[in-house]
């Protein structure tokens, strides 16, 4: 079921009147049914995988928790982890590595035939079994309690707003609102819907218009020249902004609207100045987890800490898929954060000796468009379906003659008529208006403190513009981006 279907704008409000009109010492049993439901609505059988994975994260921890021995209680831990990453690395690694064994073996003159694991990846398997194994090391850490109620765990675990993709949640602050009995609050029900509203404008009106384009560039790139690649690749850097933050922001409102508080994704990544605040303002919540999970036990800033960089990014660039652009993608996004820090100290001099002022609004713009044209390129990485598209998209972008290649015509002919490129260009620049005014005062509680009719008048505009501007019943642009990973 996706947050953009008729289905659930019919699944959300029923879920929300039976939520509140069940006891109260019930509720929890109905939110997991519903998220049981939500899940099984997309493939039945695949909800038997994360209830094994509950299953596994629930007892573990429990014999750690009640085990005096270090020996023991870290035993349950490691078995924990492999286990779940077993069953992450057969459903999405195991075809990658072994297609990779076979082409390194061929190197050799070696003929091995590669093996395969045919099943559809499980949607949210990465995101759900993250967020499982945040709780078991918790627990092993002391940082929090083993849960002893496995139904209310079962619902961390499957949380519909979370399951799949994200935002991951932590068990000390999403476990303890779920186990309080909520009162509907008027609050957080117009709240909720307003980020519904917008994540539906930035998926439907902006990301969905973008993935046309995008996808008749990035799917034949030999079939287009230099400029039709570029144009491309900057749609591309906001389609999957818009797509995935936009998911995000519904998937944040849908449980606002029960009462829940998430953990904020998204903080307007492109006004980053740097690419290192760039990861701390995008896919925040695993950022966070793997920085905590993984950087810090590495060693952290303590020792090796560029190279825990490194091995951190490289990880999330695998985490995201099985292929080596994405490894690529990941290594070079480190790659920026350690260049960063290494010219910061030399940067700080010459700027000190030429007298630069870096508080000026032109200096901060500038590090802003010089941070998005990096992160724009390491895009490329990301969307590239394999090594030899990515060849030809790069070969392409720096052999090409830009200066004699504008032709409106040729643009207009990538998938979107002249009247949908000019609304999605105008639709990108609204977008970067409203979160350059959400930098400084937050939009909502700002349209909240106007009259009655002006606030009614924006939200029917909002609801009118996605209505009639978005894009509907193209199958592969409805699928949000982050439901492959």
């Amino acid at each position: 079921m996706l947050f953009n279907s008729y289905t659930y704008l019919l699944f959300l409000p029923v879920v929300f009147f039976i939520y509140y009109i069940s006891p109260k010492r019930l509720r929890w049993a109905f939110l997991l049914l519903s998220s049981y439901y939500f899940y099984m609505s997309w493939n039945v059988k695949y909800a038997t995988i994360m209830f094994f994975s509950t299953v596994v994260t629930y007892i573990l921890p429990l014999f750690s928790a009640k085990s005096k021995s270090q020996r023991v209680r870290k035993l349950m831990l490691v078995s924990n982890i492999i286990i779940n990453l077993f069953i992450l690395f057969m459903f999405k690694y195991f075809n990658f590595t072994s297609q990779l064994i076979s082409d390194i073996a061929g190197l050799f003159m070696f003929s091995v035939i590669p093996l395969r694991f045919n099943h559809l990846l499980p949607i949210g398997i990465s995101f759900y079994t993250f967020q499982a194994l945040s709780y078991s090391i918790d627990v092993y850490m002391g940082k929090a309690e083993p849960v002893k109620h496995f139904g209310k765990y079962a619902l961390f675990v499957s949380f519909f707003p979370t399951l799949l993709a994200g935002p991951i949640q932590r068990i000390t602050r999403l476990f303890t609102q779920l186990e309080e009995a909520k009162r509907p609050d008027a609050e957080n029900i117009k709240y909720g819907l307003s980020l519904i509203l917008w994540g539906l404008f930035k998926k439907i009106v902006i990301a969905d218009r973008l993935s046309v384009l995008v996808n008749t560039v990035y799917n034949k790139p030999t079939d287009y020249n230099g400029m039709e690649i570029l144009i491309a690749t900057i749609f591309f850097t906001f389609q999957i902004y818009c797509d995935f933050s936009g998911y995000s922001d519904m998937a944040i409102g849908s449980a606002q609207v029960l009462g829940f508080d998430l953990l904020e994704n998204f903080n307007h990544p492109y006004l980053a100045k740097s690419v290192t605040e760039f990861w701390k303002r995008w896919h925040i919540s695993l950022t966070s987890w793997f920085r905590d999970y993984l950087y810090i036990p590495l060693g952290g800033n303590r020792r090796h800490h560029l190279i825990n960089i490194l091995i951190v990014f490289g990880v999330s660039g695998l985490w995201h898929g099985a292929s080596l652009t994405f490894i690529i993608w990941g290594l070079l996004n480190g790659i920026y954060q350690i260049s960063e820090k290494l010219m910061a100290p030399h940067s700080k001099k010459a700027f000190e000796m030429l007298k630069i002022n870096t508080e000026t609004i032109t200096y901060r713009v500038f590090k802003t468009f010089i941070t998005t044209v990096l992160v724009g390129f390491s895009w490329i990485f990301f969307r590239a379906n394999n090594l030899n598209d990515l060849g030809v998209v790069l070969d392409k972008l720096f052999r090409f003659d830009y200066f004699n290649a504008v032709s409106f015509g040729r643009v207009y002919a990538l998938g979107l008529n002249e009247g949908n490129v000019i609304f999605a260009v105008i639709s990108i620049a609204f977008l970067l208006a409203a979160e350059l005014l959400e930098e400084r005062r937050s939009v909502y509680h700002k349209l909240q403190s106007e009259p009655f009719l002006t606030k009614t008048f924006a939200y029917i505009i909002l609801v009118l513009v996605i209505m009639v501007f978005g894009i509907y019943g193209d199958k592969q642009a409805a699928q949000f981006i982050y439901f492959k990973f």
